[in-house]
C-alpha cells in the first residue's frame, strides 16, 4: 500500500491536484494523507491576548480541522473507491519542516501539490511553498498546475544534464507513478558540450524496453529555452525532472524571464531528487 501526502490550502489548485492523484491511482490501495500547514505566525501576540478562547480555537484549530473532513468526505463520496482511505492532518510549524516530519512519520511514498503556475514577478514560476518544497523535500513530489484537466499520462518528457545519472532506481520511480508498459518517453539530454551518447542509449534499451522512446542530445543551449520550445513543439503529458541539490534546479527556475517558463508551468511536474 502506498501513503501519499495531499498538500491542501482548500484553494480550487490544491483541489484540483487532489482529484489528480484520486483519478491516476484509482487502481491501487492508497492511504491519502490530507494535510492543511496553518501558519501559526499570522496571529500574533494581541491577537492571542484580545481573542477568545473559544473564538481562537475556531479560527485555528476547528474550522481548517472541519474543511479538511467535508474534503475527505467529498472525495469519498466522489469516487467511493474503496481502495483509497483519507486521514486528515492539521499542523503548525514551518512548512516544509511540517512535510518532512509528516514524510518520516507516515512513510510517505509521494507528496502531491497544486501550483498557480505563473503568477507574478516575486516567485518566477511557481509560488513560494511549491519552491520550497522543490528545494527542501527530497520525497518525490507531483506538481498539478492550476485548472489541469486529469488524463493518464501517456507521453513523458524527461530532461536530464550532463550530470543526472539515468538508472534502473529513477525509471522504477516513474513506472510507479505513470505504469512500466506502453509509455512514450522524450528523453532530451541538454549539456554544455557534446558528449558521447552510448552509455545513454545503451541504459535506454534496457529499462525502457517495453516503452517507446525517443533520444536526443542538445548542447550549448540554456535549460529553460530547451524544455520549453520543446514543450511547445510536442503533446507531453508529464515532465520528470532529476533535482540535484542547487544546480539543476538553479539553471532552471532562477533568472528566467517569466515568459520563459510559461509552458513548463502548464504540464504536471514529477520531482526526483539525487
Amino acid at each position: 500500500m502506498k501513503n501519499i501526502l495531499l498538500l491542501t490550502d482548500f484553494s480550487q489548485s490544491s483541489k484540483n491536484a487532489i482529484h489528480y492523484a484520486a483519478k491516476l491511482f484509482e487502481n491501487e490501495t492508497i492511504n491519502f494523507h490530507l494535510v492543511y500547514i496553518h501558519k501559526a505566525s499570522a496571529f500574533t501576540t494581541a491577537d492571542l491576548m484580545t481573542t477568545g478562547t473559544a473564538n481562537l480555537y475556531a479560527s485555528i484549530v476547528k474550522s481548517p480541522k472541519e474543511d479538511l473532513e467535508d474534503l475527505s468526505k467529498q472525495l469519498q463520496s466522489v469516487y467511493k473507491n474503496p481502495k483509497h482511505t483519507y486521514t486528515e492532518h492539521i499542523d503548525y510549524d514551518v512548512f516544509t519542516d511540517a512535510v518532512n516530519q509528516l514524510i518520516v512519520l507516515h512513510n510517505i511514498n509521494l507528496v502531491v501539490m497544486g501550483t498557480n503556475g505563473v503568477t507574478g514577478a516575486d516567485e518566477v514560476v511557481f509560488g513560494s511553498h511549491t519552491l520550497n518544497v522543490i528545494r527542501k523535500v527530497e520525497a518525490p513530489t507531483l506538481i498539478i498546475p492550476k485548472d489541469f484537466e486529469f488524463s493518464k499520462p501517456k507521453v513523458i518528457l524527461l530532461p536530464l544534464d550532463e550530470k543526472d545519472e539515468l538508472n534502473k532506481k529513477r525509471i522504477d520511480q516513474i513506472f510507479s507513478l505513470v505504469g512500466k508498459t506502453n509509455r512514450d518517453y522524450h528523453v532530451l539530454r541538454i549539456t554544455d558540450t557534446a558528449i558521447d551518447q552510448t552509455e545513454d542509449v545503451t541504459n535506454l534499451e534496457n529499462v525502457l524496453k517495453d516503452n517507446s522512446y525517443s533520444y536526443n542530445q542538445v548542447s550549448n543551449v540554456p535549460m529553460d529555452q530547451v524544455v520549453d520550445t520543446y514543450l511547445q513543439t510536442n503533446a507531453i503529458d508529464l515532465e520528470v525532472f532529476i533535482i540535484q541539490k542547487i544546480s539543476f534546479l538553479e539553471r532552471l527556475f532562477s533568472g528566467s524571464p517569466i515568459t520563459k517558463l510559461s509552458k513548463i508551468a502548464s504540464v504536471p511536474l514529477f520531482i526526483l531528487h539525487d
